[in-house]
């Protein structure tokens, strides 16, 4: 059932899982990517630095009236840094982190400031920046007068638009005043918190300790200093994660009155990460279970107003997240669904990924390895990948289904001056048990998702993935259902 905001905003329901045949289920439950990028990062590899170094230094100057140039407009920056420290780990992270302790900060501070001053001599820092985000880890990890540090040189180094929106993820355990007043008096407007989950049981499995009274004095903190932009990053299909449980856990959230949340599906690889191992003896919901709970926590969002973006984020009306979802802006890109389509991320610090117009590129990420390569004055690339015209256009319809649940054929075929029918004619063949099974329909014109269709989505889009089929899905990647 759709429906059609005041604001626009074309609202979809995902089919209630239970009523969707469990065979069918089981069918399309495989390892895949998530397609935070495409071609996920794990086809990234050595690189050659020369080629990837052009191409950021092509992208200097779009837009300027110059004949030598390009006369696209230039897209803009976003500014990302990797802060991969954390005082204690949880059992359900994949996030590249380390437990280190305080004093480690100060070092790590310098090099991201070194860093800084070596892609500015590649990417042009005059270029307006229009986002800047911190992740991690836990940048809240750092001191307050590291973190003033840190940014004092950020805005010394580039050009940031009065208007950008400056976010970090915040772990409620550890903020205090001092550290939020030093992302506040710096102008940071959108604060996230890593929320996963309210109830005690829950997270004392996987090995949390934070309670809601932390969380609530966090948001009370910052909207009294005039920040409206709060997020909530919540996980499902965690172990001791029950109908009543999540259902408490929303109606707790959603009295905090976040503007925004991401309902993350809880990625079990712990071939990749060995701690997950931990949560089976906890006991993980099985497949109908993590299913129901994703079903009820989204019945209990949008029940309290806020709308379906995505594939696994929810905003009020009018954040800007929603806004973007009814322009046809919304990105998705390794931090997830966020404004500003387009622009060019320039990423700092251990296992940062940059994305620059047609490349990838990823930083070290041991932490050795990262200060060997700056104390010798490189930029910390050690691999990545640079795509070829296939790629973008695979990219641009892997985010139009991943955004938008729809692509537009004839947009596509515009774009990149291809008849798109006809050069995914193979691909879309691939989507035929799909149709059968009324999860997606197709015409010369577009391809759309149906809304049970919606819950298979990775399956979706790994049906024009063209560097899957070589490899196999493996166990490199999380289940898809």
């Amino acid at each position: 059932m759709a429906s059609t905001t005041a604001t626009g905003v074309n609202v979809s329901t995902v089919q209630d899982p239970r009523q969707i045949d469990p065979a069918l289920r089981a069918k399309y439950d495989v390892r895949g990517p998530r397609y935070t990028s495409y071609p996920p990062a794990t086809h990234f590899a050595s690189i050659d630095r020369d080629a990837l170094l052009q191409r950021w230094r092509d992208r200097n100057g779009l837009g300027e009236d110059d004949p030598g140039k390009s006369l696209t407009r230039d897209p803009g920056l976003s500014l990302y840094f990797h802060i991969p420290f954390c005082r204690s780990r949880c059992m359900f992270c994949g996030c590249h982190t380390y437990i280190r302790k305080q004093s480690d900060a100060g070092n790590y501070v310098d090099l991201l400031i070194q860093e800084m001053a070596l892609a500015a001599a590649v990417v042009d820092p005059r270029r307006q920046v229009h986002q800047v985000a911190l992740g991690g880890g836990t940048p809240n990890f750092l001191g307050a007068d590291e973190t003033r540090r840190l940014l004092t040189a950020l805005e010394q180094q580039w050009r940031l638009a009065p208007t950008s929106e400056r976010s970090v993820e915040i772990d409620p355990r550890t903020a205090t005043p001092e550290k939020l007043l030093a992302f506040l008096d710096h102008g940071f407007n959108r604060i996230s918190l890593g929320v996963q989950d309210l109830d005690p049981q829950v997270i004392a499995n996987v090995r949390r300790d934070q309670d809601s009274m932390q969380v609530g004095e966090v948001v009370d903190f910052v909207r009294q200093r005039g920040v409206a932009s709060v997020n909530f990053d919540l996980i499902y299909g965690l172990p001791g994660q029950t109908l009543q449980s999540v259902e408490q856990t929303v109606a707790d959230v959603v009295k905090l009155g976040p503007t925004r949340i991401a309902l993350y599906s809880y990625a079990h690889v712990p071939w990749v990460h060995p701690h997950q191992k931990v949560l089976e003896r906890a006991g993980l919901p099985d497949q109908d279970l993590k299913a129901a709970l994703f079903l009820h926590m989204m019945d209990a969002l949008q029940a309290a107003g806020y709308l379906a973006i995505g594939m696994d984020h929810f905003a009020l009306p009018a954040d800007p997240l929603a806004l973007a979802l009814a322009n046809r802006s919304l990105r998705r890109n390794f931090m997830g669904y966020t404004t500003g389509r387009g622009l060019d991320i320039v990423a700092f610090g251990a296992s940062a990924i940059s994305s620059i117009g047609a490349s990838y590129a990823q930083n070290e990420k041991e932490l050795a390895a990262y200060e060997q390569r700056l104390q010798r004055g490189e930029l910390p690339i050690y691999r990545g990948y640079l795509l070829d015209r296939d790629d973008e256009i695979r990219r641009e319809l892997l985010l139009e289904l991943f955004c938008n649940f729809r692509v537009d054929l004839g947009a596509l075929s515009q774009r990149f001056g291809i008849d798109a029918a006809s050069y995914l004619a193979a691909d879309l063949s691939k989507l035929q048990p799909m149709v059968d099974d009324g999860l997606v329909a197709w015409s010369a014109d577009a391809l759309d998702v149906t809304d049970p269709g919606r819950f298979f989505i990775r399956n979706v889009c790994m049906a024009f993935d063209r560097h899957l089929e070589a490899e196999g899905a493996g166990r490199v990647y999380s289940r898809t259902v």
